[in-house]
C-alpha cells in the first residue's frame, strides 16, 4: 500500500522488501483467508516494446497512487508528500506538476473522480515507524482542474478513521465515494456535496491481521459490485450493493495470492478483468474465470519497483489499451509511473 519498506525475512536467507515498517518471524508468514481458491498463476516476462518507464522521480517520493483525467493526463497522490502531481504521460521526462499543498498531514493515499476533472483525495498522517495511522487525522480534499489553476479544499474531516486507504465511487451517483479504512477493516460512504459520511459495509474478510496492520485497501466498484483488495489477507473478493452502497448480500473471496506477493491497488477493464500493483514488482491480472498472470518488468533494464496502484489511461486508443502503473521506489530508486501496453503483453 504505502512507500514505507520492510524486509520480510522468507526463511534464513530469501529476502524480500515489500512496502511495509514493520517485521516479524518468518514463522508466522502463513496468511489465511476465509473461502476462495488459491489461484494458479503463470509468471510472464513482459516484451520489451510492452512496458516503458515514463517517469522516475528523483530521491524519494513514495508514489501512492492514481487516476486519468479525460485529457489524458494523470493525477498522481504520494504516501509521503501532502501533494497531488499532474502529469502529462505523452511528454516524455516532462516532471509531473505539483499543486498546492494539502496543510497538516504527511501524505495523500487514494483518489477517484467525482465529476468531470474532479477529484477526490485521501489526505492524512502515518507513523513511519509503526505504520499506523494517526485517528483523527483523515480527511478527504477536492482537486478541481474546471479552473485556470487547479483548485484544493477540503471537503470533510472523518475523525473516526484509523487508516483511509482506497477510493471508489458509485456507478451512475459519482457524488457518493467508497473508502477502505484499512485499519478498522470498513467501508465507508461518504457524499461529497454535503460532507455526510457513515460506515457503508463491514466484514471480517475486510480485517487486518496481527502480521499485517493493512486489511481492506483498493476498491472498484463494477457491475452492482463492489470489488475490494485485502492486502493482509491475501485476498481479491466482491459483495453486492445497493444504490447507495450499503451491501446487498454476502461478502465473498475470489481470488487469494501467496506471501511474499501482496496486493495492493487496481482497475478493472471493460470485461471485468482486474489489474493489480502486486508487490513483488508485478502487475497482475485476475480474470472473471479467476485465471491469474502476473506481468513483470524484469530484463528490461528497469523494475517496477514496489508497485503501489494501477489505471487505465484515457483520451485516446492507445492510452485505453494502456495500464499506468505507479510505484512506491525505495530508498535508491525514486517512485516511477510506469506504462504497459497491453496490446503487446
Amino acid at each position: 500500500m504505502l512507500g514505507l519498506l520492510l524486509i520480510l525475512l522468507i526463511g534464513p536467507f530469501n529476502v524480500l522488501t515489500l512496502p511495509l515498517s514493520f517485521s516479524f518471524p518468518a514463522d508466522q508468514l502463513v496468511l489465511q483467508s476465509v473461502g476462495g481458491p488459491v489461484i494458479e498463476t503463470e509468471i510472464a516476462a513482459a516484451p520489451s516494446s510492452a512496458v516503458q518507464l515514463i517517469y522516475q522521480f528523483k530521491g524519494r517520493v513514495a508514489l501512492e497512487n492514481l487516476a486519468a483525467r479525460s485529457n489524458g493526463h494523470l493525477v498522481l497522490t504520494a504516501s509521503n508528500q501532502p501533494i497531488v502531481y499532474d502529469m502529462n504521460p505523452a511528454a516524455r521526462n516532462a516532471p509531473p506538476i505539483p499543486l498546492p499543498r494539502i496543510p497538516g498531514v504527511t501524505g495523500l493515499t487514494g483518489i477517484v473522480e467525482t465529476a468531470p476533472d474532479v477529484f477526490a483525495v485521501v489526505a492524512g498522517n502515518w507513523s513511519t515507524e509503526t505504520f499506523q495511522g494517526t485517528p483523527g487525522s483523515f480527511s478527504i480534499w477536492s482537486v478541481d482542474f474546471n479552473h485556470p489553476q487547479p483548485t484544493v479544499k477540503i471537503i470533510a474531516s472523518i475523525p473516526e478513521a484509523n487508516a483511509l486507504n482506497g477510493l471508489t465511487a458509485l456507478q451512475g451517483s459519482p457524488e457518493i465515494i467508497l473508502a477502505a479504512d484499512s485499519a478498522l477493516g470498513v467501508v465507508r460512504r461518504l457524499n461529497v456535496t454535503s460532507g455526510e459520511h457513515s460506515i457503508a459495509i463491514q466484514s471480517p474478510l475486510f480485517a487486518k491481521t496481527s502480521i499485517i496492520p493493512l486489511g481492506i485497501n483498493g476498491l472498484r466498484v463494477f457491475d452492482g459490485y463492489l470489488y475490494y483488495l485485502n492486502s493482509a489477507q491475501g485476498a481479491y473478493g466482491r459483495v453486492p450493493i445497493n444504490a447507495d452502497g450499503s451491501a446487498a448480500g454476502e461478502v465473498a473471496v475470489l481470488a487469494r495470492i501467496n506471501l511474499p506477493a501482496v496486493y495492493d491497488d487496481f482497475d478493472m477493464d471493460w470485461e471485468g478483468t482486474a489489474w493489480i500493483a502486486t508487490h513483488g514488482n508485478m502487475l497482475s491480472e485476475i480474470t472473471v474465470e479467476g485465471k491469474q498472470r502476473n506481468i513483470t518488468a524484469n530484463g528490461l533494464n528497469m523494475e517496477m519497483t514496489e508497485p503501489t496502484s494501477a489505471q487505465f489511461g484515457r483520451g485516446s486508443k492507445q492510452a485505453e489499451n494502456t495500464v499506468y502503473v505507479v510505484t512506491a521506489g525505495n530508498d535508491t530508486v525514486g517512485g516511477q509511473v510506469v506504462a504497459v501496453n497491453l496490446c503487446l503483453t
